[in-house]
This record gives C-alpha cells, sequence and structure tokens, in this order.
C-alpha cells in the first residue's frame, strides 16, 4: 500500500511537469529565424516587456521601427527616441492598426507572463525591407506556433 502511493504520488508529478513543460515552450521563430523566400526582405524578432500587454506591445513595435530604420540607413530625428514612439503607439490605437508606410510586416506575435514580476513578454516576428527603396512583395507565413 505504501509503495502503490509513492508510485501514484511519482506518476502525478510527472505528468504535472510535463504537461507544465509543454504548456511554457516558446515557438520555434523566437530562436531560429525563418528564411525569407526573396532577397528583398529579412525575417527579425523584437521582444519587450511591460505591466500590460499594450505597453508591451508599444515597446516591442517601437524597437521594430528604430532598429529596422537604422538597418535601412534611414536618419532618425533625435526626437523619435524609443520613449516617443511607445508614447505615439499607445495614444494613438490607429497606429497599431495601419502599415504607417513602413517596408515591415508583422507576421507573429507570442505573449507570456511573468509569474514572479507580473510583467508581460511579447515576442513579435516581422518582414521587414532589406533596401528603403524597394518596396518588397511580402511572402504569407502561417508556421506561428
Amino acid at each position: 500500500m505504501k509503495y502503490q502511493k509513492l508510485f501514484l504520488l511519482v506518476v502525478f508529478v510527472g505528468l504535472f511537469l510535463s504537461v507544465w513543460g509543454q504548456s511554457n515552450e516558446k515557438p520555434y521563430w523566437i530562436y531560429n529565424l525563418p528564411q525569407a523566400k526573396s532577397g528583398n526582405y529579412y525575417y527579425r524578432v523584437t521582444y519587450a516587456e511591460g505591466r500590460t500587454y499594450d505597453k508591451a506591445y508599444a515597446k516591442a513595435f517601437a524597437r521594430a521601427i528604430l532598429e529596422s530604420s537604422w538597418k535601412l540607413g534611414v536618419k532618425v530625428n533625435t526626437k523619435d527616441d524609443i520613449q516617443t514612439l511607445e508614447n505615439n503607439i499607445t495614444e494613438n490605437v490607429d497606429v497599431k492598426e495601419t502599415s504607417m508606410n513602413l517596408p515591415m510586416n508583422k507576421v507573429c506575435e507570442y505573449i507570456e507572463e511573468d509569474k514572479s514580476s507580473m510583467d508581460i513578454r511579447v515576442y513579435i516576428l516581422w518582414q521587414v525591407a532589406k533596401y528603403a527603396n524597394v518596396t518588397p512583395e511580402f511572402d504569407s507565413f502561417n508556421k506561428c506556433k
């Protein structure tokens, strides 16, 4: 009887840990970027944390804008720092819904909550143009999981 209880406890703990481990698995694209189907764009991931989803999303979106602009060689106004962009994105909901004429396309999003700090983490996969003067035809991508 004693061994049966111990066996059941071990099985229960094993099942709990295996289910818990699977639910926290991040999508592959966070660590291994997909390959672009044409030479006119590339994939990148931006990551940010915030107390709410909207704040984390605004930070990740602002980082994507600034980092992509720098890589394209677009001169960024000194007033357009990351905090200014975050505020504009947070205050203007329409900015999230439009492409803002940027040569980038949001493809996937992964959200997780940090249980210890209660922060929200947002990972966003983007397709970004390699050249500022060429508008790429982004390919469809449906492997977000």
